[in-house]
């Protein structure tokens, strides 16, 4: 019996000296937290001393506002429902920017206009005061739902919502080699194009896709989407208005030599156009400032930019290749033999298909001749050689690209 006794009274003694030092472990975490807060005017600090998570600057940047607006969007910046979204318009100059840089272009050509992830709906007013007559809004935070409801109110018969975020389609797509379960198409991603025109590639885009893009991840999948005619492209040719960031628009404009394989895939599927830039302060959540590797020609400010562009797929890029079958097979190529630069054409493809090097030094190639050297009309040129090859349908290249359309053939209709 005391032998028990003993036991409980050093486990209670124990428990507590655990409860004390995990009492002290919080104490000190709290004042080290505060005080670094404090000693940091980067915060804001309220009167009662209370720490927000509003850096100063921004909350400085929010003053200009009407005041009612900024205490929705403080709100909800505070919430954990939009504080890691993906960036939405605060500022009704910056949208307005956005707004006179795509309309003329967007006017044009109207015949199923999305917006993704519209936040406050302060560019879809602007699109729709400056003569969009329909546009279908893609939003998935229920807390802009207000405002983008009031919309339908102001326009009405002009405005639809709904609850989406397209800018995950890929997730969507459920494309999963390991799976045969998810060689299924995904019915709720068909029901999206319900309404969407069937067009064919070389006619006229069948939707004008706005948005705000800072994830690379996304930009690959739109290059997916050409190659297979998938997510996006699943109806024809979709246009996107776009603001991006310096990391995207560095690969648009291929100035990144480390990786050949998505420049030269943009340059190719895609007529990239630049209309301007916007200031980047103008939409949240404000990104963590990052040394961007630019040129000295470049002003310090341009990891504060967004860049606004236009791509459009080519509508020629089925026929420069013979069909859907050897585009595919293109960008296998590309994506098998330029990811390392300084590889050795001739020695490299004739590992692939022997012989094939005594057709490239016709060719003035060399035995030193590196992927990187070559321009992009050089690079169509030589997988059109490669392909050309009485070998090339008897060679190891062949299983390996039919490998990928696997996974992708319940996307593609027919061509």
């Amino acid at each position: 019996m005391k032998t028990m006794l003993y036991h409980k009274l050093i486990t209670l003694s124990i428990s507590r000296i655990v409860q004390v030092r995990k009492l002290h472990n919080d104490v000190t975490h709290f004042l080290t937290r505060k005080r670094k807060y404090k000693d940091n005017s980067n915060y804001l600090h309220t009167k009662n001393d209370k720490i927000t998570e509003i850096p100063a600057p921004l909350f400085k940047y929010l003053n200009d506002m009407n005041p009612i607006f900024r205490e929705k969007v403080i709100k909800n910046y505070l919430s954990r429902n939009t504080n890691r979204v993906d960036p939405y318009l605060i500022n009704d100059n910056v949208s307005n920017e956005f707004s006179t840089l795509i309309k003329d272009d967007l006017l044009e050509n109207m015949c199923y206009v999305i917006e993704l992830n519209p936040g406050y709906g302060l560019l879809t007013r602007r699109l729709l005061e400056a003569g969009v007559s329909f546009m279908h809004l893609y939003e998935s935070h229920d807390a802009f739902y207000q405002e983008l409801q009031s919309l339908k109110a102001i326009f009405p018969n002009r405005v639809k919502i709904t609850k989406v975020n397209l800018l995950k389609i890929s997730k969507m797509l459920n494309l999963d080699k390991s799976s045969s379960a998810s060689h299924t198409p995904n019915m709720d991603l068909c029901e999206l194009y319900n309404n969407v025109p069937r067009r064919e590639w070389e006619d006229k885009s069948c939707m004008q896709i706005i948005g705000t893009v800072t994830k690379p991840l996304f930009i690959r999948h739109l290059l997916l989407s050409v190659i297979f005619q998938t997510g996006f492209m699943m109806h024809g040719r979709a246009i996107f208005y776009l603001a991006v960031s310096p990391s995207i628009w560095n690969i648009f404009r291929c100035c990144n030599k480390g990786n050949l394989v998505p420049q030269v895939i943009c340059k190719i599927l895609f007529n990239i156009t630049m209309f301007g830039t916007l200031d980047r302060k103008g939409f949240l959540p404000w990104q963590q400032i990052s040394k961007l590797k630019t040129s000295k020609s470049e002003s310090e400010d341009y990891n504060q930019l967004l860049f606004v562009v236009k791509l459009e797929p080519n509508p020629n890029l089925l026929s420069l290749f013979g069909g859907r079958e050897h585009l595919i097979y293109f960008w296998h190529f590309v994506r098998h033999y330029l990811y390392k630069p300084s590889l050795a054409i001739i020695p490299t493809l004739e590992r692939v298909i022997p012989g094939f090097g005594e057709r490239l030094l016709k060719k003035d190639y060399n035995i030193f001749t590196q992927f990187g050297e070559l321009n992009i009309d050089q690079i169509i040129d030589l997988y059109m050689e490669f392909r050309s090859c009485p070998e090339f349908n008897e060679s190891s290249f062949l299983p390996s690209g039919n490998d990928i359309r696997r996974i992708y053939d319940p996307y593609m209709g027919p061509e």
